[in-house]
């Protein structure tokens, strides 16, 4: 890498020049020199935000560098015997041999072709940059390779074995303490921890990378554009959180952390989460004289409504074309479970006078998941949305059928109390292991905005599970318990 230290001074006083061209002539497109010829691409070099973007498999053909694209992950990855380069669109940081790089503008695809900035280009492949203003043209000139040295015949080095998933993360939970709580299963690795720095645009972000890691299909399904983001006020902290599937070869599961000035940060991991813990947000709890400290029960706090009759918006996951999980061994749906479990929840809230129930399906159909939304937003023939919206599914985790229990996922910070009392009753009532309350951003629980729940209520992958779901006695039970809970949270 000495190359690249002895162009940085020459490159560094250039691209001052590079800037303010692209500022008072935003419009001309500037002309690529390499070693004297013209490069002639079928897509020009560009200039965006004073930052001039260049495609990059034409610089680094002519170099000698393999340029390999992944069209799932949005990657490009530059390779030569010694430097490997990964360019990520979209994303302004950049990794060379593993080390990380923030880019001055994220790389951007036109016309099916890599356009990355030039700066960037010229510091890692150790190019020599000259600009010439007057014809506004970058000559580059590629660097002096020395005559190498022989070395001695070595056996051939064993092709490497592509990674494979090795941990999958179950959950992104933030905790009452203001700390975050990442669960996995499987083989994890310790995490790679990046700080980047403010900028004009962003606040400093804490990236968290888990190496051959992947996600369950519930938290990968659920991404919204990539990723799920989280949104917070009122934390010392942070502002907010999200995490996605960064990289698919390697396998990279991302966490990004939105921080407030000042915070202070610990990253751990143990056998089944990593967490993230900041100073002045983790609390002592008073100690106890008995020696124990039994958990406080929160006092409900009903959602306000101009009725007397609290109107409640049942969910039955899937259904018609859309069967869900599914245990192919014992023949059983998800679609099915859903119905069956919400048609006995309504007959049991509907014993109290003070609650009316609304299905958005009563039976085998599918409706779309905007139509849900919509539905519980504006209840036909009410004319005003839900007090509380919850839609009922199994959980499934096919690659590792021993994953089981009962989880419960709720999305803005008005919905928690509710996440907690049901999952309460649901873990009593069945029994299952406690998989506990987590945040995500599936759509019915994301674009509703009355305190709104998603149950998982067991796992069909599962043969254990499956058989409990399954178990009309179980289930009436469940029903019943339920919708005790909800009678306390509505306190009617």
């Amino acid at each position: 890498m000495k190359k690249i230290i002895s162009s940085l001074f020459i490159v560094a006083g250039l691209f001052v020049l590079l800037g303010y061209a692209g500022v008072v002539s935003a419009s001309t497109t500037p002309k690529l020199f390499m070693d004297g010829k013209q490069l002639v691409t079928d897509v020009d070099p560009i200039i965006k935000q004073g930052t001039t973007l260049v495609p990059l498999a034409v610089i680094s053909r002519d170099l000698g560098y393999e340029v390999k694209w992944d069209n799932k992950a949005q990657q490009a990855t530059v390779l030569d015997k010694e430097t490997s380069i990964k360019l990520t669109i979209g994303q302004k940081v950049g990794y060379v041999n593993d080390k990380s790089y923030e880019l001055s503008q994220a790389p951007s695809l036109v016309k099916n072709r890599t356009m990355v900035p030039i700066r960037f280009v010229s510091e890692v492949l150790g190019l020599k940059v000259e600009w010439k203003q007057k014809t506004f043209e970058v000559l580059l000139t590629s660097p002096v390779k020395p005559t190498p040295t022989p070395t001695p015949t070595l056996p051939p080095t064993p092709t490497p074995t592509p990674a494979v998933q090795e941990a999958t993360v179950t959950g992104v939970v933030l905790s009452e303490e203001g700390n975050l709580h990442i669960g996995y299963t499987g083989t994890l690795g310790d995490p790679k921890v990046m700080l980047l720095p403010a900028d004009a645009n962003n606040p400093a972000r804490l990236v968290v990378d888990l190496n051959n890691t992947g996600y369950t299909y519930e938290l990968a399904n659920s991404f919204i554009k990539g990723q799920t983001e989280v949104t917070l006020n009122g934390y010392a902290s942070m502002t907010g959180y999200r995490f996605s599937q960064f990289s698919s070869n390697p396998l990279v599961a991302r966490i990004v952390v939105l921080l407030n000035d000042g915070v202070n940060y610990q990253v751990s991991r143990s056998s089944s989460e990593v967490l993230i813990s900041f100073n002045g947000e983790v609390h002592e709890q008073p100690s106890d004289p008995s020696g124990t400290s039994p958990t406080p029960t929160p006092t409900p706090t009903p959602p306000a409504t101009g009725d007397s009759v609290y109107h409640i918006v049942l969910d039955a996951g899937h259904g018609g074309k859309d069967p869900g999980a599914s245990n192919e061994s014992l023949g059983l749906m998800e679609k099915t479970f859903t119905l069956s479990l919400t048609l006995k929840l309504k007959q049991q809230l509907e014993q109290n006078s003070k609650v009316k129930v609304h299905l958005t399906r009563s039976d085998d159909t599918y409706p779309e998941l905007s139509e849900r939304v919509a539905f519980a937003q504006n209840i036909p023939g009410v004319g005003k949305k839900a007090d509380v919206f919850i839609s009922i599914h199994a959980n499934s985790f096919k690659t590792n059928p021993a994953v089981n229990g009962t989880e419960t996922y709720y999305y803005k910070e008005n919905s928690k109390q509710l996440a907690q009392t049901v999952h309460s009753a649901m873990i009593s009532s069945l029994g299952l292991a406690d998989r506990k309350v987590k945040t995500a951003g599936f759509k019915v629980i994301k674009e509703t905005t009355m305190p709104a729940v998603l149950l998982e209520v067991g796992f069909l992958s599962n043969t254990s599970d499956a058989k409990v779901l399954f178990d009309e006695e179980k289930q009436n039970k469940l029903a019943k318990d339920l919708a005790a809970s909800l009678f306390q949270y509505l306190n009617v």
